[in-house]
């Protein structure tokens, strides 16, 4: 005999009440978002905040020059990286600064027949490069700056000026590949025959024509140089007078920047204020020359501004984006930061000069970005935000559980409330049961 097939009934749920469901699965999906977002902040926000509050560091900003960049395949530390939860691995650039107080503010009143020159020098980004693979140097001409084999052309922003070189190198044929595939140093060439310039050697900017006729301050600004005719030079916190035109001299100084109003003048943070006497100029000179009058020529005067070895905090210091070393965004932000930094004159621009921020007891380290009062705004906000979700979500939950039940037809109901179906239900349940009475009362009666 074979086996009795057992019917299988068909269970009905019942539609279930939205608002329930709704607030049930929206504060698990809080729930867990504010659990993971708590997490995650613990490492992002909530460590380098509580570092930052602790680390003794002056939110006064000082001054900072790049001394140096080093790019290392293998680092323990690097100035910016671009992913704060894993540990800086690979490649990665190391910048180290000198550290110095803030320069003197100064004031240059009445200023007329002004002139402002930029003298541009290699952007190694743009600059036309070439591998000395496969021929592609066969061909070179001109001034090239070459490391382990990749020449940076520098013929447009420099003229060097050599007497000695070394044999020459066909970089051509066979041999010209095996031979220049790893030259290394400045380099002329001429149609693909490259001869290593040994020094000595100078190789100044392409930066001519800088006006200096009745010019009587002479501000160097980076890669900038401001001229002008003033009146006179005021320091801008004592408001004493110190320069004067009736001296009768050049003023000279190394700023960070220059505001520019009408005929007032305003050089932030100047350095190495010095004079020189008029007959040094002429009518045009060249950038590299009004270098060296300011460094090897012109006379100190401490009053105009201080000289930098004077404001000297530290020789040598590890530069970082900020107290981790590292950014979040995952937006390049590091790109762009060690490019800006990054910049130590080797490239005969002129070296990084910025606001930094150090602490008095480890002088070792600096940071460019530091801001107590936008790390405790942050701190405050995740902190608060998902912490109040995860209470809320948490509670809601729970009055949840001990106010929801589901009744005998699988339907999730508030404890103490009845639904409008719930009241339907009865109410048939009642007329039938009373239908049921009076046909009996008859039945009987007929009897």
């Amino acid at each position: 005999m074979g086996k009795k097939k057992v019917p299988v009934e068909d269970l009905i749920v019942p539609p279930q009440d939205n608002r329930i469901c709704g607030t049930i699965c929206l504060c698990q999906m809080t729930l867990v978002l504010s659990s993971v977002a708590i997490v995650y902040l613990t490492v992002a926000i909530y460590m380098p905040s509580t570092r930052a509050f602790k680390s003794g560091i002056d939110e006064t900003p000082v001054m900072c020059t790049t001394t140096r960049a080093v790019n290392k395949d293998n680092c323990e530390w690097g100035s910016c990286g671009e992913w704060c939860l894993s540990k800086t691995s690979g490649a990665c650039m190391q910048i180290y600064v000198n550290l110095r107080n803030n320069g003197t503010n100064v004031i240059f009143q009445n200023c007329t027949n002004s002139a402002n020159k930029t003298c541009f020098g290699i952007d190694q980004e743009r600059a036309d490069k070439v591998r000395c693979i496969a021929d592609e140097c066969k061909n070179l001409t001109g001034t090239f700056n070459c490391t382990m084999g990749k020449c940076l052309n520098i013929t447009d922003a420099f003229e060097c000026v050599f007497h000695n070189t070394d044999s020459p190198l066909k970089c051509s044929g066979r041999r010209g590949k095996i031979t220049c595939i790893d030259i290394d140093g400045l380099f002329s060439c001429n149609r693909g025959t490259c001869r290593k310039i040994l020094t000595p050697y100078n190789c100044d900017r392409r930066c001519v024509d800088i006006p200096t006729r009745n010019k009587n301050v002479v501000v160097l600004s980076g890669d900038k140089v401001y001229l002008s005719q003033c009146q006179n030079a005021i320091n801008a916190e004592t408001k004493e007078e110190v320069w004067n035109e009736m001296a009768d001299n050049v003023l000279m100084a190394s700023c960070y920047n220059i505001r520019n109003n009408s005929d007032r003048v305003e050089a932030i943070d100047c350095i190495n204020g010095s004079v020189i006497e008029k007959s040094f100029l002429t009518d045009l000179t060249n950038f590299t020359f009004l270098s060296h009058l300011h460094v090897a020529v012109a006379s100190p005067v401490l009053q105009i501004a201080p000289p930098d070895v004077d404001l000297t905090i530290s020789n040598e210091s590890r530069l970082m984006i900020n107290l981790e070393g590292c950014v979040n965004t995952l937006m390049d932000e590091c790109k762009e930061f060690l490019r800006e930094y990054g910049k130590d004159g080797t490239d005969h621009n002129a070296r990084a000069r910025f606001p930094c921020f150090y602490a008095p007891a480890n002088k070792e380290v600096v940071v460019a970005r530091f801001n107590l009062d936008i790390t405790y705004k942050q701190f405050l906000v995740a902190s608060v935000v998902p912490s109040v979700l995860f209470v809320v979500s948490c509670l809601v939950l729970v009055l949840c559980q001990t106010t929801v039940y589901v009744g005998d037809d699988a339907k999730m109901r508030f404890k103490g409330c009845v639904d409008t179906d719930t009241m339907l239900a009865a109410k048939n349940m009642g007329s039938q049961a009373n239908m049921g009475d009076t046909g009996g009362g008859d039945s009987v009666m007929a009897l």
